[in-house]
């Protein structure tokens, strides 16, 4: 049983070798059909900084499908609102163009995962958040193909890795902020016992 375990888990891994796409923040894992082509790849150096970039599985078919965009955002400082409800909101804007008949949303992994029906094309796009930015992964292919489709984003979504988790940064500031409060409160209870003690010696010398 354990043979067949590994068995099916090389058989897994060698059907998704992977190829690493790696940018700012953030850094995932291709099926190895596909291939980045450099020049069809940029960066941007703007105050929300962000990268564009395409892999295509064939080199001389540029702009066939099947083909897998990305978009990179930085977004410094962000994790104030849940994961959820962030991945909603940014849904919600693609899905008030094309129909969406499928949406899944983890999270506690901070992704999520859309189908959309494109003038007669599968569009799948995945969502994840990080520390310092959110990453757009889009996949376009013949419907017929989104069985294995589907499987190659869940293996994308996998091999996601940011710089840092999603509102980490967030929950330190609130963390040093909620240090900080205590820290005055137990001052001015220290300062309000020393007051009274002071009083209390005031009062017995007078007796």
């Amino acid at each position: 049983m354990k043979n067949l375990f590994l068995l099916i888990l090389i058989t897994t891994i060698s059907f998704y070798s992977q190829n690493k796409i790696e940018l700012r923040d953030v850094s995932f894992q291709v099926p190895s059909e596909f291939s980045q082509i450099k020049k069809e790849n940029k960066g941007l150096n703007y105050d929300a900084f962000y990268e564009n970039g395409k892999i295509f599985t064939d080199s001389t078919a540029i702009g066939e499908t099947p083909t897998i965009a990305y978009q990179y955002y930085e977004n410094p400082g962000a994790g104030a609102e849940r994961s959820e409800s962030v991945l909603k909101m940014l849904n919600k804007i693609t899905a008030e163009d094309f129909k969406c008949d499928t949406l899944i949303i983890n999270a506690n992994q901070n992704y999520s995962l859309a189908r959309y029906n494109m003038f007669g094309r599968t569009l799948f796009e995945a969502k994840s958040l990080g520390e310092k930015g959110w990453i757009n992964i889009l996949l376009s292919d013949d419907p017929k193909n989104d069985k294995s489709n589907f499987q190659k984003m869940q293996f994308v979504l996998g091999s996601m890795k940011h710089s840092g988790p999603y509102g980490r940064e967030h929950q330190a500031r609130m963390s040093a902020s909620g240090n900080a409060s205590r820290l005055a409160i137990l001052a001015f209870i220290f300062f309000l016992i020393v007051l009274f003690l002071r009083k209390q010696m005031k009062k017995n010398a007078f007796l």
